[in-house]
């Protein structure tokens, strides 16, 4: 009977929730705007606020993974800043999102088929603001972690496709940059982590789910990971959330753009919040 009960509310919690998803994006209009004022969230007058981390630097007002963005979530005071980093056909890690150079440069081509120098020679004109740019570059891991060390924001850092033996490479760039106690790792690729957590018994790693299952969890679990999911995926994924909040395993949420949103998570046990346009 407490089984029937317990399954009961659960149900009922994920439908209040989804009902109230549903009210939100009709009456909340800020929803649309370029950015929001996170004074308003409840969260953040909280004695232990979730950490604001900006996807792919502030890219509501620069161009994702640029060096503007990165520097203007530093500006801005944000807890850390996402990048997605792969590696070039000469084993170089580079900051950019897609598998090709398409969408965000005037170039084309495979990011794993170029070379670090064919790659830097195009000029990167894709994503919000690019017009207020005139020759930006795709960045390198190494131009993304010198801001990182002259501030004390923490890098977040997605591996997106690449060889795993580049992986010591980057665990020690991360080190020689002074940044190993303060960085995260993150990843849907659960191999790549595993390499990190093989090579590196504490630094911080994430594995990404968008829908998590309690299976995603257990492996959180088994590697001392942090869990991270969509936040679309919120109800269904509610009985995965609260296991893995029984087992102490840290909640990270993607992308949270409105602070209504940004209440519901953090009531869920988000600790980690990423967001393109809630300034801190």
């Amino acid at each position: 009977m407490a089984k029937k009960i317990l399954k009961f509310v659960k149900i009922f919690l994920a439908v209040l929730l989804a009902v109230l998803v549903g009210i939100v994006l009709i009456v909340v209009p800020p929803m649309f705007m370029e950015t929001l004022d996170n004074s308003w969230s409840l969260s953040s007058k909280k004695d232990n606020p979730p950490l604001m981390v900006a996807h792919r630097g502030l890219s509501s007002l620069a161009p994702e993974n640029s060096l503007p963005a990165i520097e203007m979530a530093v500006e801005y005071g944000y807890d850390g800043y996402e990048i997605d980093i792969q590696t070039t056909k000469d084993g170089e890690w580079i900051l950019l999102h897609d598998e090709t150079v398409d969408a965000m440069t005037d170039g084309s081509g495979v990011v794993s088929e170029m070379t670090l120098e064919e790659i830097r020679a195009l000029r990167l004109d894709g994503g919000n603001g690019a017009e207020n740019y005139t020759d930006l570059k795709v960045p390198t891991l190494e131009e993304a972690l010198e801001v990182c060390r002259e501030s004390d924001i923490i890098p977040v850092i997605e591996i997106k496709w690449c060889d795993y033996e580049r992986i010591p490479a980057l665990l020690e760039t991360i080190e020689n940059y002074g940044l190993k106690d303060r960085a995260v790792l993150i990843s849907f690729d659960s191999g790549s982590l595993e390499v990190c957590r093989e090579l590196d018994k504490d630094i911080e790693i994430l594995f990404i789910a968008t829908h998590p299952t309690k299976a995603d969890v257990d492996w959180c679990i088994e590697h001392n990971a942090g869990l991270n999911y969509c936040f679309g995926y919120l109800a269904p994924s509610f009985s995965a959330i609260s296991y893995a909040r029984e087992n102490s395993v840290k909640l990270a949420v993607w992308t949270v753009d409105n602070i209504v949103f940004e209440d519901v998570v953090v009531l869920f046990g988000a600790e980690i919040i990423t967001t393109n346009k809630i300034l801190p």
